[in-house]
């Protein structure tokens, strides 16, 4: 009898947390799952630790190959589960206890599962482990699209699908470089793919500071690209489904959204002079049209969203701060539009830093000030 439940765990040099994620599958209360490990080219010890679990457990499944991205390494995994049911694990996150028993329960009361797409809530942990730092459960909803035309739905390991979905929706696009998984989940939804919501957190997603290792520009171009094709019929679905198909929808606010994310990322990096560059070539608005709380994601969770510790906010108050006031006044604008627009993206680390300078009590004061007038206080503009 197959497996309900294929775990694929794409492995590069991430050993370090390798344990804690195949710990967390082996002690799931629901017992019928396969764990593929794809060892995608590692050089630090992934094979030995990898092989050491498949001993221990047999449901535990290893392959090599050679160095192609993760996109190539879940490809690879696709290629060798024997499940119902597939989830997609990055190595260095973890379940649950109960993920796979709350999955299952959701199936049970569903007549026909082959085109349901079961997500559930995920919370970010610090490295260590130690700390919960957020939990995301989903909206109430019953169809992934249109929702998937304006951005992702989540990491892949909140998401459990199909075999036969993701037989439709073919394999990873092993030429993007960034958000190959909201490419993929626009395919499943076009295949036909109904949702089906989990209103608890039932997997661990580490947050591990890796900003200055991303590159801003390389994830801008395949969110263009992903979102430029998000609207038209795909050729690499194989299955004849009525959602497939052209949608008369604007995505510009969708692409402009993209666009502030990433610079988040870049501005963070001190990559002034291309931050610039970049924003002037791709914005389709004058400067003046922006409202300041429309830049306010750029502080997200691949920049600088969780850095709540005090020492990480000194150090985005002396590091990255200005960093930020340098590149909007090279897009133009004035020193007073300039501490609006720093109040929106850095609020919630000013909140915590005033409370860390002068106490709870009058931290609580001067944040209620500050959010009343919308402009950071103790902030220097030169």
């Amino acid at each position: 009898m197959p497996p309900l439940f294929s775990i694929i765990i794409p492995c590069y040099n991430q050993a370090i947390y390798l344990s804690d994620c195949l710990d967390s599958i082996i002690t799931q209360s629901e017992e019928n799952w396969e764990a593929i490990i794809i060892n995608d080219g590692s050089t630090d010890n992934t094979n030995l630790i990898a092989k050491e679990y498949c001993l221990k457990d047999r449901r535990i499944k290893y392959f090599e190959k050679k160095n192609g991205g993760l996109s190539s390494a879940r490809n690879e995994g696709i290629k060798n589960v024997s499940g119902r049911r597939i989830i997609f694990m990055d190595s260095d996150d973890y379940f649950y206890p109960n993920c796979f028993a709350e999955i299952n329960k959701t199936l049970t009361h569903t007549i026909s599962d082959d085109y349901l797409v079961v997500t559930y809530g995920y919370s970010h942990i610090t490295t260590d482990k130690k700390k919960v730092l957020h939990s995301v459960v989903y909206p109430t909803n019953s169809h992934l699209l249109p929702s998937l035309f304006y951005g992702n739905i989540g990491p892949p390991n909140s998401i459990c699908v199909s075999k036969l979905l993701c037989d439709h929706a073919g394999f990873f696009d092993e030429n993007l470089k960034s958000v190959e998984d909201w490419d993929y989940w626009l395919r499943v939804a076009k295949s036909g793919a109904l949702l089906k919501e989990i209103k608890l957190p039932l997997v661990y997603y580490r947050y591990v500071k890796n900003s200055m290792s991303r590159n801003a520009f390389v994830m801008y171009e395949a969110l263009k690209k992903v979102i430029d094709r998000s609207i038209k019929k795909d050729n690499r679905i194989t299955i004849e489904s009525d959602l497939n198909k052209n949608y008369n929808i604007d995505t510009t606010k969708v692409l402009q959204e993209a666009l502030i994310r990433s610079l988040g990322v870049s501005i963070m990096q001190g990559k002034i002079e291309e931050s610039v560059e970049l924003f002037k070539k791709e914005s389709k608005k004058l400067i003046e049209e922006y409202q300041p709380e429309e830049y306010q994601i750029m502080c997200s969770y691949l920049s600088f969203r969780y850095w709540y510790s005090e020492n990480e906010i000194n150090e985005i108050i002396i590091s990255t701060i200005p960093e930020f006031i340098l590149f909007f006044k090279k897009i133009g604008y004035s020193n007073t539009r300039i501490k609006k627009i720093i109040f929106f993206i850095f609020n919630q680390h000013l909140c915590h830093l005033n409370k860390y300078r002068f106490g709870s009590i009058i931290g609580t004061i001067i944040n209620a000030f500050m959010r009343r007038v919308k402009t950071p206080l103790f902030i220097k503009m030169e």
